[in-house]
């Protein structure tokens, strides 16, 4: 289906290589952490939860390294799940029971819907693996298959007219490419979201990078994306976080800031399979936290879909002042139980 759109409207460009920001490791735990929910009150999670909301309704669509659907804090969920093998031409997408072959992403889906830990534990989680673990890196052609599986779910009657987000925290930077290969990804990947976006209100929320200040990945820096940097608990913008300057719009990045410094989450589960907890810093972090706060507006308001979702997180974040307001754009999303007039 995804296919079909881009070849009437897009140009298909040459495959290429994406990763993802690699973060950082803090404290690792064998059972559950007595700081597990413990969101600071300014996220607005607590009074969100006050209101019966957990992202009930709502469908996030996370491309990370896998899941670990049979952990502690995911284990209750129906995960639909899809691996995206490395060589998309020989393999074949696997439906089969969500694993992970890092732990990243069963960190991310923690954070966004773990049953004690998440923001929003009431989402339907739909998830991609298409990142390996020795390198953490995927390339154009896994995540257009992740997508195009995506779009294909929009042909279910139970699926229409839900809310649909979807969590990234892969890019590319122009370190890592030529100029040619540069512009030639940042062509394939843009069709692929803008038509997310236009065609299907779908909203891509991205980690800025972690490559620091000046630096911004694509596609996070793409127009209709959310662009997602780090703070820690006191609201300081991580030292890690990116920021910059789209050179498709000339906007400065990030939009948003989220939680990203020394989060807990869940972690894949040992040998006996204990569920492991670990927390984590980087932008890969704080992007599911915004996710969350996302899909509890969605779940409050079922009419706040793609760029209406989008201008609600900008409107109700929390601005950041002083060293901060320079690299943290609109500011922290949070939850806010009345809507801006």
């Amino acid at each position: 289906q995804a296919k079909e759109v881009l070849d009437n409207d897009y140009v298909i460009v040459p495959n290429f290589e994406l990763s993802m920001p690699t973060p950082s490791a803090g404290r690792s735990y064998a059972r559950k952490p007595q700081v597990a929910g413990a969101w600071p009150d300014v996220s607005g999670i607590k009074q969100a939860r006050a209101m019966g909301l957990t992202g009930e309704g709502v469908t996030v669509c996370m491309l990370d390294t896998g899941v670990d659907a049979d952990h502690l804090e995911l284990r209750r969920k129906v995960i639909d799940f899809r691996y995206i093998p490395l060589n998309t031409a020989a393999g074949r997408v696997r439906d089969c029971r969500g694993f992970d072959v890092d732990g990243h992403g069963t960190h991310v889906a923690g954070i966004i819907a773990g049953e004690n830990i998440g923001v929003a534990p009431g989402v339907e989680l739909m998830v991609a693996a298409v990142l390996e673990s020795e390198t953490l890196k995927t390339s154009l052609e896994r995540v257009v298959v992740a997508l195009d599986w995506l779009l294909s779910q929009f042909r279910f009657e139970e699926n229409l007219g839900k809310a649909v987000i979807v969590n990234m925290s892969l890019g590319f930077s122009k370190t890592t490419l030529s100029r040619k290969e540069y512009a030639d990804a940042v062509t394939g990947l843009r069709s692929v979201i803008d038509t997310l976006v236009t065609d299907f209100d779908v909203l891509p929320i991205t980690a800025v990078g972690n490559e620091g200040k000046g630096k911004v990945r694509a596609p996070a820096y793409f127009p209709y994306t959310i662009s997602v940097g780090a703070v820690d608990y006191a609201l300081g913008v991580a030292g890690f976080s990116g920021s910059g300057t789209s050179p498709i719009t000339g906007e400065a990045e990030p939009n948003l800031m989220g939680y990203g410094v020394d989060v807990t989450s869940s972690y894949e589960r040992d040998r006996y399979n204990r569920s492991h907890y670990r927390a984590l810093s980087g932008t890969s972090m704080a992007t599911p936290y915004v996710t969350g706060i996302a899909a509890l507006y969605a779940a409050a308001d079922p009419s706040l879909q793609g760029q209406a979702l989008r201008d609600r997180l900008m409107q109700t974040a929390l601005p950041l002042d002083g060293a901060a307001a320079g690299r943290a754009g609109n500011g922290l999303a949070r939850f806010v139980k009345e809507a801006p007039s």
